[in-house]
């Protein structure tokens, strides 16, 4: 017992000077940065480091898919595929011959929709005429077709990394490139922003549709998303970046063109370097190459927020995979005055020091796995608790919810320990630093920040943790964790037919 304390005091002590080592280093984050803002409206967050001779140059779009409506779900991720299929001077060795054949193709494709989505009784023989035609004009569009014609530019330059990535609120490409290449970086994404051409629209939706049904193959993958569905029950994250496929299917090019005309506009924009450049430099490059794209018509916040939720819901699944245990609450939107309260939440509670792991998985053995976490976004929050059954031991999801939810009394009835406290605000910063000593990570922190509550929120948020007190811990978990305000979700294992057992034999005659 003696050796415990012993070990826990150490550990105490360890984590209180990590975090005392990286204050300094958290705090002056705004000396480090450079903003600027054209007159166009795109922002620039410039941070000199001169370490390598290296610039990691990202550019980040307020769009996701909270931002789409029933529809046209999972635009936002299929139009980031797209905008990797060129302009009008990259990936392409005719423009005006490909243009030709893209409004022939989008001709048959609207009639060929027409057909089979809006007609009650759709002709076979029709749609597949008009499916033959688009296929021959899409043959005939590849000879004009350079495959990977950016990532090619882009590595003869020196550049790795390109990527990009969507999410519920913002859309982000990414490359990594020499010092002396960066305004080729700036060059090529100012021609995606004002130029992009969709070639290949329907070829690549059909990949989209792929990587779906990949997700789809996934056990679990169903009841997942209708879990998901049924805890919103109106915002539009009740859908997943990758969206319906019945919307996918239906989605035209026309649709992804007027959507990237509304969102992919400079001041709905902010482009990141950081790396071994000087400031003014970055700034005379980008008001040369961004600067004379037009601005776009100021956008309004999403109108449909989540509504308050009067009573508990619960979704029963089977799958054939391991059973598990969701329990969701609504909780508010980043940037109120309590979301550093549900970050200390999910620490003193996840983790393998965490209550929940402690409890379900090494004192009471009833649990492989459980943690619990804050979800907050721009316009709705989620806490979720999460676990899965120690199935072998003859547990259930029933068991872990019973003791959770003990778990969860436990937080309301009963102050957090200073020790969990103090533990779980070390653990944060030193976590949090760590990622921002990475040019990459520091990019990725400015940027998403800035598009959400501003990147001086990294800062504040960190100060706003450090006044947590156990106080506010139980007053949280009282307004928050109560059964009107969540949704359940237990799935089971499906027993395959091998493994079911034969039931009685059947008496028609009883059936009639």
């Amino acid at each position: 017992m003696r050796r415990f304390q012993f070990a826990r005091s150490w550990a105490f002590l360890l984590a209180t000077c990590v975090a005392a080592a990286s204050r300094g280093q958290t705090l002056n984050l705004e000396d480090q940065v450079v903003e600027h803002t054209l007159d166009n409206g795109l922002k620039l967050l410039i941070v000199p480091r001169h370490d390598v001779p290296r610039v990691v140059c990202h550019i980040y779009y307020k769009v996701g898919s909270v931002y789409e409506r029933p529809g046209i779900t999972g635009i936002s991720h299929f139009l980031e595929h797209m905008m990797f299929k060129g302009t009008r001077m990259m990936g392409v060795t005719d423009a005006a011959a490909d243009a030709a054949l893209d409004e022939k193709l989008d001709a048959v494709m609207h009639a060929l929709y027409a057909e089979k989505f809006r007609t009650r009784s759709p002709d076979p023989r029709k749609i597949a005429a008009w499916s033959a035609e688009a296929d021959k004009l899409m043959a005939e569009q590849k000879q004009y077709i350079i495959k990977d014609d950016l990532w090619e530019m882009y590595m003869r330059n020196g550049g790795t990394g390109l990527n990009a990535s969507t999410g519920q609120e913002t859309t982000g490409y990414y490359v990594t490139l020499p010092s002396n290449k960066v305004e080729l970086q700036m060059l090529l994404e100012a021609d995606r922003m004002r130029n992009a051409v969709f070639r290949e629209f329907y070829s690549e939706k059909e990949v989209v549709r792929e990587e779906r049904r990949l997700s789809e193959n996934q056990p679990g993958y169903f009841f997942r998303e209708q879990l998901n569905a049924a805890f919103f029950a109106a915002s539009p994250y009740a859908w997943s970046v990758i969206g319906w496929d019945v919307d996918l299917q239906k989605v035209t090019r026309q649709d992804m063109i007027d959507y990237k005309n509304t969102y992919y506009v400079p001041n709905n924009a902010v482009a990141v370097y950081v790396g071994d450049i000087r400031a003014e430099e970055v700034i005379r490059l980008a008001e040369r190459r961004f600067g004379p794209i037009p601005r776009g018509r100021d956008l309004e916040p999403v109108r449909t927020t989540e509504p308050k939720q009067y009573c508990e819901k619960r979704i029963l699944g089977e799958a054939e995979t391991a059973p598990s245990l969701s329990i969701m609450y609504h909780i508010p939107p980043e940037g109120h005055p309590d979301d550093q309260v549900f970050r200390v939440l999910s620490g003193i509670l996840s983790g393998t020091t965490g209550r929940l792991h402690k409890k379900l998985v090494n004192e009471l053995d009833i649990a492989l796995n459980a943690r619990a976490f804050a979800n907050s976004m721009t316009y709705a929050g989620a806490f979720l608790f999460m676990a899965t059954p120690n199935e072998p031991g003859g547990h259930t999801p029933s068991e872990l919810e019973e003791v959770i939810c003990a778990e969860i009394e436990r937080l309301k009835n009963e102050p957090v320990t200073d020790y969990e406290l103090q533990k779980v605000k070390n653990q944060a910063e030193a976590s949090f630093v760590r990622q921002l000593r990475s040019n990459m990570g520091l990019a990725f922190q400015l940027g998403r920040s800035e598009l959400g509550l501003g990147w001086r929120e990294i800062s504040r948020s960190l100060e706003r943790m450090r006044e947590v007190s156990a106080e506010d811990v139980q007053r949280v978990a009282n307004e928050t964790f109560t059964n009107d305000n969540r949704t359940v979700g237990v799935l089971l294992r499906k027993k395959s037919e091998s493994t079911r057992r034969p039931g009685p034999p059947r008496n028609p005659a009883k059936e009639s």
